[in-house]
C-alpha cells in the first residue's frame, strides 16, 4: 500500500444510518435487545451441550461450534454498529475496518464449511448407522471442526490483503453499516483493469466456496434420501428424517440468504434493500439456528431441564 494512501485514509465513514438520524436511540434499543437475545440463546445452548454428557457426540460438537460462530459473527458487527448509532460521526478506523472485514469473512466462511461438515456427519449417521462410531472418531470430528477455520482464515487473509492494499483517492464513505469487502472495494480507485481483476478474483473465491460446499451438501442429502427411502417402515423413515431435519432447515436459511446477498448479478443489486436484508441475516440466522436445533430436539430439551436443575 502506498504511504500517501495510508496517511490520507485514517478512517471510513458509514452512511447506512444517515437517513435514520432522527431516531438512533430506537434503533440502538432494538438492536441491543436482539443482540442480547442472540447471546442468551446461543450461550444457553452451548451450556446445555457442555453440561450433558449424553450430548458429547459429533453432531452436538458441531452445533456447539455453530453457536460459537454465531456469537463471534454478531459480536464482530453489532457492537460497532451500536457505537455508531450513538455517535454523530459513524466512523471506523482504517485498520479497524480491515480487522472487521477479516473476522466477518473468517466467521462467515467457517460457518459455511462447518455446515458442510455437519451434512457429512448426518450422512454417515443415516447411511452407515452401525459404523457411525467407527467412522466419526474423535480425530475425524476434530478435523472436521478445525478444517473450516483453516480454509476460512486463508480466504479472509487473502481478501483483506487484496482489498485494503488498493489505493483510495476520492472518498472514504461506505454505504453500509459494517466493513463489507465489496463495499470497500467499490470506493477504491486503482486502474480499471486492476479493479476489475480484483473484483473477479474475490467473486470467484466466494462462488467457489459457495458452490463446492453447496454441491457437497446436495450430494450428501441425495445419499440420505436414498437411504431413507430404503427403510421399510414409515416410523423408521420419520425417525431417520428427523435426525437431519434441523440441519436441512439451517442449510436452507444459510444458503438462501448468502446466495441472495452475494451471488446475484450486479443489475439485481440495490444497496438500500441489501442493507435491510443484511440486517435480517445478521440478526435472524443467529437466533434461528439455536431455535431450530432446540424446539424439536428432545435431547436438548432434556439437557436444558438438567441444566436448570
Amino acid at each position: 500500500m502506498e504511504r500517501r494512501n495510508q496517511t490520507f485514509l485514517g478512517e471510513f465513514i458509514f452512511l447506512a444510518f444517515s437517513s435514520s438520524s432522527r431516531f438512533p436511540g430506537l434503533l440502538f434499543f432494538f438492536f441491543s435487545i436482539l443482540y442480547c437475545v442472540i447471546l442468551a440463546m446461543n450461550i444457553i445452548l452451548m451450556l446445555v451441550i457442555k453440561a450433558d454428557s449424553r450430548l458429547h457426540t459429533p453432531m452436538y460438537v458441531f452445533l456447539f461450534n455453530l453457536s460459537c460462530l454465531d456469537i463471534c459473527y454478531t459480536t464482530t458487527v453489532i457492537p460497532q454498529t451500536l457505537c455508531n448509532l450513538l455517535s454523530s460521526k459513524h466512523s471506523i478506523s482504517f485498520h479497524g475496518c480491515a480487522t472487521q472485514t477479516f473476522f466477518i469473512v473468517l466467521f462467515g466462511g467457517t460457518q459455511i464449511v462447518l455446515i458442510t461438515s455437519m451434512a457429512y456427519d448426518r450422512c454417515v449417521a443415516i447411511t452407515n448407522p452401525l459404523r457411525y462410531k467407527v467412522i466419526m472418531t474423535k480425530a475425524t470430528c476434530v478435523s472436521l471442526v478445525i478444517t473450516p477455520w483453516i480454509i476460512s482464515s486463508l480466504m479472509a487473509g487473502f481478501m483483506v490483503f487484496s482489498v485494503f492494499h488498493l489505493p483510495f483517492c476520492d472518498t472514504n464513505e461506505i454505504n453500509h453499516f459494517f466493513c463489507d469487502a465489496g463495499q470497500v472495494l467499490a470506493i477504491s480507485c486503482p486502474s480499471p483493469p486492476i479493479h476489475e481483476l480484483v473484483e473477479i478474483i474475490l467473486f470467484s473465491i466466494v462462488l467457489v466456496l459457495f458452490a463446492i460446499n453447496f454441491l457437497f451438501v446436495l450430494t450428501t442429502y441425495m445419499f440420505i434420501i436414498s437411504a431413507i427411502m430404503k427403510i421399510k417402515t414409515k416410523q423408521g423413515q420419520r425417525k431417520a428424517f428427523s435426525n437431519c431435519s434441523s440441519h436441512i432447515n439451517v442449510v436452507v436459511v444459510e444458503y438462501a440468504c448468502l446466495g441472495f446477498l452475494y451471488l446475484r448479478p450486479k443489475t439485481a443489486y440495490g444497496i438500500d434493500k441489501d442493507k435491510i436484508f443484511v440486517i435480517v441475516f445478521t440478526f435472524g440466522t443467529p437466533i434461528l439456528n439455536p431455535f431450530i436445533y432446540s424446539v424439536r430436539n428432545k435431547a436438548v430439551k432434556i439437557g436444558f431441564k438438567k441444566l436448570i436443575k
